[in-house]
């Protein structure tokens, strides 16, 4: 508490002082580049009070062999309409390396679209040459595990610190790549103390583009604005990589696609002291630090180190004249799934800097809103309205804050390695000397392939992985809980911690404390320890070593209270939970003397086949491989039991697979892990035959962030699809080409959806052309503005009445449900729930649809995010009443004349929609992890819904069955709906067979 409120009162004290110039920094006799430094000084805005600048970067020096921006590329980084694509930025890092021994540059490996992320070493000379040494020293006080204090103590004097630039991750945010280039000519070039302090003391690691898909379409769409002459915006980024847009910042907590596993990768081989990304929002330059709750897995010692590097660039920046640096009062600290995350979860720094924007290379009058302008405690020095910024207003803040952070680790150079060393080694014996010592995740378990595949993300982040060598028994505890750590308060609004539904009530931020008053793990349950017993074979993850706080945090269980300031993204992420895999939490310190041996390479489960015959029984497992069967096997028949049956002594659930026993069926069963059981005879149970959908998977134009989780989902698990935009549906005859249309989750009002954006200006293309040559590539048109209009909306309708699949996820779902196709089904309103981005309790209200085929047990965990929930009508028509879990008909039985026709009454029956799944009914135990309030307006609330429309079928997910490559455990349940498309209902028929066989 006395930390921040000495922090609080210096920074209040910074408001009043008059804006002095600071010393200029004492250069060495080295000319400038005329031309270019010319060039900076037009390009900067000029005000009579404020600075926009400082000496820091109001020059360029000259040299005579390494080349500049401007002899390259032809202009200087911050000319308005002026930016380079990815293959420009990287020539360019190649022309310095290539010129300059103080460079050295590396491939980080390539995009889904093969474009070249690079990153560039700079330090002296002797550095550089050294590198591989350097690399050497840091990975030792990265795992101090046999390393002798003395040794510690020679590596934290003879290592440097690595720090690594990031830019542009988010393809709209424009300034970092143009500032890169100039940064690293300068840290090349300068002979300055200042940047000699630098680069005698850091090895800086640039990184110009992460997301090099997006950076060269955003520069398309920009000169396409231009051609159209729609403005800044006119045109959204409707694609930035392959398959996700801004979301490829929330991939650092799984890493599935290329941009995070390359950065991963690089984070792995260089092991860096500080991992800082480079960010564009909130004005002029804000620094991270955030407003908690902070996640329980940050070393106070990180904590401190971001606070301790915010306030001196907000210092040194306002001492310079700048105004609008400041910190906390923006983002949270507490997810891990940030690229920062990278950093931040194996004992380095990860921060960013969010720089005001300049509308890609422009300039504009500044014209900020009350709430970004007001003086506050952690802003003293506020934005100001009225005055220019330009482009190269945003390079000036942005290179001026990263300079000035870099002396900061020059500087203290001594002190930033010893705490890098230091996080390893408490982090190393915390799991020696507090619970948990260990996660044990047994091999033989239901979903078996699924725990060796989080084995495997465990290694990928660089944990060990060990396998127990003999049996033994061990005591576990409940699941950890994280609670977090609050950094800010004060009231809600312009003045105050970002709060949703309000701050804690007090005053300055209180860092005491980190973790708590100890390390003791926290834990929701009281529960006795039990025994584990613990079999060879099985996988053991040490808390002893120094990569364990992701592990830590991705088993644990959150609890985001609803008084924590608003959250900034998801709340929740117990992996585990989400794919279903059990993973014992040990409380047994003993596990760490147990005999076992380190996991070399990936952990793998290879299925079985037992017994001879015929005809192979696969029992579906409720997880993404025994769904995808019918797809790996070839066109081979597969039928699927629609009922409980026995064969050979042993039973086998509804939703088990009949299949031919072939060697490439017995081979598929053998790569998915699965369990199969082969029978001298077909069982005789009542079954169908799986006839694979053709599956149209349906885009919009307003956005493609949420449908590319679901299409990299269905593309990794080897799912085909035909890849449309809602434009096309209205093509006459186009939907009798398919049986499944998949809509996944789009922002926006339905409306939306369905009339697209306003049809004023020209056509708004997104196509290949000379000026747009990376558009197209992976969908085109000739007009983003429509969507699917009325003409699409009915095609649609017919292609469901005459027997077709829809399935919507998230905010699609109100498409169908607004416009009526099956009147039962409603959307709840919730005003009062909060549910952000959580894991929650379902449990199944069908057990006989195939879509919950291999789920056994009656709960399950499922991810949600606030809406849709969904209300279905107990009586025909209806727009009100109960979940409908019964179907059953409510009117009073005692009025018999007023019943309908019993043909009329199982034809309104057999088209009310069904709940196949519901959240849980007990608000108590309806939270798994992360935040819940109000939860009675989401109790016994419907989540997936089964709503008949004429001969087909509408789908509806409230929840977000693939989310993020998280949520394996619900995989199944859209895998089930497409898979079984034409027999969702075969045992709700067979049902009614058996009735009228009854009268």
């Amino acid at each position: 508490m006395a930390i921040l409120r000495r922090l609080r009162h210096a920074m209040l004290g910074l408001a009043a002082l008059a804006v002095v110039p600071a010393p200029r920094a004492l250069r060495a006799q080295q000319p400038n580049d005329a031309e270019y430094t010319a060039k900076i000084r037009e390009l900067t805005p000029t005000d009579p009070r404020w600075k926009f600048t400082t000496e820091l970067v109001d020059h360029l020096p000259a040299s005579n062999t390494v080349p500049t921006p401007l002899k390259v590329l032809g202009y200087v980084p911050g000319t308005v309409g002026r930016l380079s694509r990815t293959e420009d930025i990287n020539k360019y890092f190649r022309a310095v390396e290539a010129a300059s021994p103080r460079v050295k540059l590396f491939s980080l490996g390539l995009s889904e679209e093969g474009r070249e992320m690079i990153v560039a070493a700079v330090a002296d000379e002797n550095t550089v040459k050294r590198l591989d040494e350097y690399r050497a020293r840091t990975a030792k006080l990265a795992d101090p595990r046999g390393v002798p204090e003395a040794e510690r103590a020679r590596l934290v004097r003879d290592a440097k610190p690595i720090y690594w630039l990031t830019g542009t991750i988010h393809a709209p945010e424009t300034g970092s790549p143009e500032m890169l280039m100039e940064l690293l000519y300068r840290l090349a070039v300068e002979e300055s103390p200042f940047v000699q302090k630098i680069r005698n003391n850091v090895i800086t690691l640039i990184t110009p583009a992460t997301e090099v898909d997006g950076r060269n379409r955003i520069v398309d769409i920009i000169e396409l604005e231009k051609q159209l002459k729609l403005g800044r915006g006119g045109i959204p980024t409707v694609y930035w990589g392959k398959y996700i847009a801004h979301d490829n910042n929330r991939d650092g907590l799984m890493m599935s696609i290329k941009l995070t596993q390359n950065m991963n990768a690089g984070f792995l081989f260089w092991r860096p002291t500080i991992l800082h990304d480079l960010h564009e929002s909130v004005p002029f330059l804000y620094t991270s630090t955030g407003t908690g709750p902070y996640n329980d897995e940050f070393d106070p010692i990180t904590v401190n180190e971001w606070h301790s590097l915010a306030y001196q660039e907000i210092t040194e920046l306002t001492k310079r004249g700048l105004p609008g640096v400041w910190t906390h009062n923006f983002y949270d600290g507490w997810a891990p799934n940030y690229m920062m995350g990278i950093a931040q979860f194996r004992n380095s720094l990860g921060k960013f800097y969010e720089t005001y924007t300049s509308g890609g290379a422009d300039c504009q009058i500044v014209n900020l809103q009350g709430s970004a302008t007001s003086k506050e405690w952690f802003r003293p020095n506020p934005p100001v309205n009225g005055v220019k910024w330009c482009i190269r207003s945003n390079i000036n803040y942005q290179q001026s804050g990263v300079l000035v952070a870099l002396k900061y680790v020059a500087d203290n150079r001594d002190t930033f390695m010893e705490n890098f060393g230091l996080k390893a080694v408490r982090m190393v014996e915390r799991g020696k000397t507090s619970a948990p010592y260990a996660f044990v995740i047994p091999r033989d378990q239901r979903h078996a392939a699924e725990a060796a595949d989080l084995v495997n993300y465990f290694r990928k982040v660089g944990s060990e992985v060990h396998v127990a060598t003999a049996q033994f028994v061990v005591h576990d505890m409940p699941a950890v809980v994280e609670r977090g750590l609050v950094a800010g308060s004060g009231t809600a609004g312009a003045g105050g911690t970002a709060g949703g539904r309000g701050g804690r009530a007090g005053g300055a931020p209180d860092l005491a404390g980190g973790r708590g008053d100890s390390l003791r793990a926290r834990t929701d349950s009281a529960r006795p320890a039990r025994s584990v017993t613990v079999r060879a074979g099985d996988w053991v993850v040490r808390m002893d070593q120094p990569y364990t706080a992701l592990v830590r945090t991705v088993l644990a269980v959150q609890r985001f209270r609803p008084d924590d300031p608003s959250p900034y993204d998801d709340t929740g992420w117990s992996l585990d939970q989400l794919r279903d895999v059990t993973a014992y939490t040990i409380a047994d310190s003993a596990v760490l003397t147990k005999p076992m041996q380190l996991l070399t390479g990936n952990a793998s489960v290879t299925g079985t086949v037992a017994g001879n015959g015929g005809t192979l029984a696969v029992p579906h497992l409720g997880d993404w491989r025994s769904a995808t069967l019918p797809w790996k096997v070839g066109g081979v028949k597969v039928s699927v039991a629609d009922s409980a049956f026995t064969a050979n002594g042993a039973s086998f659930p509804a939703g088990t697979y009949l299949v031919e026993n072939t060697a490439a069926v017995r081979d598929v069963v053998a790569q998915l892990g699965l369990k199969a059981s082969a029978l001298a005879a077909a069982p005789s149970v009542r079954s169908h035959t799986i006839q694979l959908p053709r599956v149209a998977f349906v885009h919009t134009w307003i956005e493609t962030q949420n449908e590319g989780w679901v299409r990299h989902a269905l593309e990794e698990m080897g799912v085909p699809f035909t890849y449309m935009s809602t434009q096309r549906l209205k093509e006459p005859g186009l939907l009798d080409r398919f049986d499944v249309v998949l809509f996944p989750h789009v922002s926006g009002a339905p409306t939306a959806i369905v009339n697209g954006r306003a049809m004023v200006g020209p056509p708004i293309p997104w196509k290949t052309s000379v000026i747009t040559p990376n558009l197209g590539k992976i969908d085109s048109t000739d007009d983003i503005r429509p969507e699917l209009g009325l003409d699409g909306l009915s095609a649609l309708r017919k292609f469901i009445e005459r027997g077709g699949l829809l399935v919507t996820e998230g905010n699609t779902s109100r498409v169908p449900v607004d416009f009526g196709f099956n009147p039962t089904v409603t959307v709840a309103a919730t005003p009062r729930l909060l549910a952000r981005g959580a894991v929650f309790r379902a449990e199944a209200a069908s057990r006989t649809s195939p879509i919950l085929y291999g789920y056994d047990r009656p709960t399950m965990p499922v991810y949600f995010n606030t809406a849709p929930l969904f209300t279905v009508a107990s009586t025909g028509g209806g727009r009100g009443g109960g979940e409908g879990g019964s179907g059953e008909d409510e009117r009073s039985s005692s009025v018999a004349q007023n019943r309908p026709d019993p043909a009329i009454a199982r034809q309104t029956a057999a088209q009310r929609a069904r709940v196949i799944v519901r959240f849980g009914t007990n608000v108590d135990s309806l939270l798994i992890s992360g935040l819940l309030d109000n939860g009675s307006e989401m109790a016994g609330r419907a989540a997936v819904v089964d709503a008949p429309v004429g001969q087909g079928h509408v789908v509806l997910f409230g929840i977000r069955p693939m989310w993020r490559y998280e949520t394996q455990g619900s995989y199944a349940l859209l895998l089930n709906a497409m898979a079984n498309w034409n027999a969702l209902d075969v045992n709700e028929r067979a049902a009614r067979v058996a009735a009228d066989a009854g009268q």
